[in-house]
């Protein structure tokens, strides 16, 4: 299945959840808000919300500086 991630192309061999897609790029969880088809999910939905062919995930991550 196919999805995209920052406007990148991903494939993927099986469905998996937010939470799951965040492990498979080695993407730390912690600092990071995450879109599905531009809608911000709750992080306490990531484990629960699968993905779907053609999903666009949009991957923020939190900045410090001054």
């Amino acid at each position: 299945m196919q999805i995209m991630v920052n406007d990148q192309l991903l494939q993927l061999s099986s469905p998996l959840t937010l939470q799951q897609l965040l492990k498979e790029i080695n993407q730390p969880d912690k600092g990071v808000a995450l879109a599905v088809n531009r809608q911000i999910i709750s992080r306490n939905r990531w484990s629960a919300h699968t993905l779907l062919e053609g999903d666009e995930i949009t991957l923020i991550k939190a900045t410090a500086g001054g």
